[in-house]
């Protein structure tokens, strides 16, 4: 007989054969069968539903002949017989995967495969009772398939377990219900108010806050990379991290006057100002506070906190629209370190970044994004010794759509980051093979940009020197680029796994150098190729000669750590001809060329040399 294709988590005591008699009698025990909907469930699913990108995500509880839907988004039944779900085939494990339904011998007769509503991919995390019942899932659908990280999953089990944790709290929930009221719900992490709480301590704030005609502040604060420091150093790191700015937030000397945990990464604060041009000087500390070093189990982690800020009453009037906005500064300009400020710009900015992450994926899978290649050349002028590949999209509805704003979409988006990667890895090495070389030359180097979700991503290196095997592009021909900021969340990982590319003989270069934090601190310890050095230090070239100092103590301090460099942004002859006089290797810049199609690039390439 044909089994379901099953994916289980981590093996638990609980996660035993059970008896459907007593699993029954559990889920009956707690009267949560047939009840009204309910904001605390749906809060979860619709979260989970937009975390994911799916059109469909429910809570379900499987009865002796019935699936029954406690919440759902996407889903227009609240029940359906058993022989239409999928999640009763959970039920005997943690957690069931069907990345595509057509492909699977079980599933691709299901009712709900032929059928409304057509499902071609299902995940489901087991739901359990106090005692360790199976009582039904978390699940999210899709009508295409899907392929999810390690990591994606376990995000998914975190939500189960964050929605079991409600149900075992039945009568507290009960009580709230009956109340129609969410007072006194906190985060059960840091005892911090939930998103409702802080929403009802907010309009009390305000109504205050407009007798007495005094500004308030609103905050959204970003934890950034919480992902990668919980993949790198597990929960109870994470969690102490968490708990640890849920302290400083509340810490007397901070003058919060209520403060939030919105979700896992995110918390909500309001300060007071007694004018606005006090604001920086009230939010400054904060974030700084925020940001010190954070040391658990000999571990260092320093948090990296963005600040969204909106103003009442310049911004609106009510929590809803205060929250909302101070969430969408964080997709606009930083005014100051780490702080962004609410405009109506950044409220544009923000709609046009949804666009770009709806957009930008099928842009992926259609290939309708394309490279193009700015050559490397030797500090002399003599020879291109490689080319850095760079994306760029014109789309049919957002028009030309610049790096800058699609790459950080990608980048806050896992599955669009990993698609993103693996496009770049796989144009480039369809490419290289065909440019030519001269036998006596050197290998020409491609240089691609790599996002730090996806250099910490397990099984990176891997998948890397597949693809290289694949277009029998040999792995000296690479170079991986990698920014300073993103190697600071976990520098010794990224050290390791650095060691293992260069071990086959793939380069690494730091880009933008001297842009990130603590640069000299860590860059002896990296086993790094290039530097790369960073166009904001080669504009004043050769005309201020505190840059010239300063790009010159770069190129020395290379020299003496045996790394190559690279000065980006060169427009002009005169900073070609000093860069090469104190010792720079390779140049880049719109003085040779800008970026090109490929096929401009090697036309380029075999018309060189040139004169300058």
């Amino acid at each position: 007989m044909n089994q379901p294709n099953v994916i289980a988590a981590q093996p638990l005591d609980k996660n035993q054969p059970f008896d459907e008699r007593e699993r029954l009698a559990e889920l009956h025990s707690l009267g949560i069968l047939d009840t009204p909907p309910e904001e605390y469930f749906d809060r979860y699913t619709r979260l989970v539903a937009e975390i994911f990108k799916v059109p469909m995500a429910a809570v379900t509880l499987i009865d002796d002949d019935r699936q029954w839907i406690k919440s759902s988004v996407g889903l227009e039944v609240n029940e359906t017989p058993l022989e239409e779900s999928f999640c009763v085939h959970a039920l005997e494990t943690d957690m069931l995967e069907v990345p595509d339904t057509l492909e699977d011998d079980f599933f691709c007769h299901h009712p709900s495969v032929v059928g409304s509503p057509s499902l071609r991919f299902y995940m489901g995390t087991v739901l359990r009772g106090p005692t360790g019942q199976p009582l039904g899932t978390l699940c999210i659908m899709d009508t295409h398939s899907r392929y999810l990280t390690r990591v994606q999953r376990a995000w998914l089990q975190t939500f189960g377990n964050l929605v079991e944790e409600l149900i075992h709290h039945g009568h507290a929930i009960t009580a709230a219900r009956q109340q129609n009221s969410q007072r006194g719900q906190r985060n059960t992490r840091t005892g911090l108010p939930d998103e409702t709480l802080f929403g009802d301590s907010l309009t009390h704030l305000l109504n205050l806050s407009n007798k007495e005609e005094r500004y308030l502040a609103v905050l959204h604060l970003r934890l950034n990379k919480l992902d990668e420091i919980t993949r790198i150093n597990g929960r109870r790191v994470r969690d102490a991290i968490v708990n640890c700015l849920a302290k400083r937030l509340t810490a007397p000397d901070i003058k919060v006057l209520a403060a939030g945990h919105l979700s896992m990464a995110r918390f909500g604060a309001v300060v007071p100002l007694n004018a606005l041009r006090d604001l920086f000087d009230v939010i400054t500390p904060i974030v700084n506070k925020l940001s010190h070093p954070i040391e658990v189990d000999e571990t260092t982690i320093r948090p990296d906190i963005d600040v969204g800020i909106s103003l009442s009453p310049l911004d609106g009037l009510t929590p809803e629209d205060l929250l909302e906005r101070a969430h969408a500064a964080l997709n606009g300009p930083r005014s100051h370190h780490g702080v962004h400020v609410f405009s109506h710009e950044a409220e544009e900015i923000s709609l046009r970044c949804h666009t770009i992450e709806q957009r930008l994926e099928q842009a992926l899978i259609d290939n309708r994004l394309i490279k193009h290649y700015q050559p490397l050349v030797t500090a002399d002028g003599s020879r291109i010794v490689g080319f850095e590949a760079l994306a760029r999209w014109e789309d049919q509805k957002l028009g030309q759509v610049s790096p800058g704003e699609f790459v950080p979409v990608a980048e806050k988006n896992a599955r669009l980051s990993r698609r993103m990667t693996d496009w770049s890895l796989r144009t480039v090495c369809e490419r290289a093979p065909h440019w030519p070389l001269q036998p006596c030359d050197a290998p020409l180097r491609m240089a691609i940009n790599i996002p730090a979700a996806q250099f910490y991503q397990e099984g990176f290196v891997d998948r890397v020197l597949s693809t290289l095997e694949a277009h029998r592009v040999a792995p000296e021909r690479l170079t991986l680029e990698l920014t300073e900021e993103s190697l600071l969340s976990h520098v010794d990982q990224a050290i390791q796994t650095m060691r293992v590319l260069r071990s086959h003989n793939i380069a690494v270069a730091l880009d933008d150098f001297g842009t990130g934090y603590s640069s000299l601190s860590y860059l002896k310890n990296l086993p790094l190729d290039t530097l790369k050095i960073d166009k904001s230090f080669i504009d004043d070239v050769p005309h201020d000669s505190r840059a010239v100092d300063l790009v010159d103590g770069i190129i020395r301090i290379a020299r003496g750590l045996g790394l190559k460099t690279v000065a980006e942004g060169v427009e002009h002859e005169a900073q070609r001809a000093l860069l090469h006089q104190l010792g720079c290797d390779v140049i880049q810049g719109y003085l040779f060329s800008r970026p090109l199609l490929a096929d401009d690039a090697l036309a380029l390439l075999k018309s060189w040399p040139r004169s300058l």
